[in-house]
């Protein structure tokens, strides 16, 4: 049961953090498919759970810079970066509304 809870809760986590990547996307006025933001906050969900400490984060903030590259118009800086910056900004504050919503 709670391998359950955690599976959802990642795929929750992961939903947001896809829209908050279309939202800063749409903000910065870059162009690319919701599917292809959707595959990066993947993988990098999947790069910040490698056991390297204190690198696990900058290892994410990589391969998400490089995949938003890939999948969007944006070049790597300053687009993309700001891309990442704005939407971890964005899915930060819809965690925390989630949180206390379901407080």
């Amino acid at each position: 049961m709670p391998y359950r809870l955690l599976i959802i809760g990642f795929f929750v986590q992961l939903t947001v953090s896809a829209i908050a990547l279309w939202l800063a996307m749409k903000l910065t006025k870059e162009e690319g498919p919701f599917l292809g933001l959707f595959a990066a906050a993947f993988v990098a969900s999947l790069a910040s759970l490698l056991p390297i400490p204190y690198f696990s984060g900058l290892v994410s903030f990589i391969v998400l810079l490089i995949l938003i590259s890939k999948f969007t118009t944006a070049e790597i800086w300053p687009d993309a970066a700001l891309i990442v910056v704005v939407a971890w900004g964005l899915a930060a504050l819809a965690n925390y509304a989630l949180m206390m919503a379901l407080r």
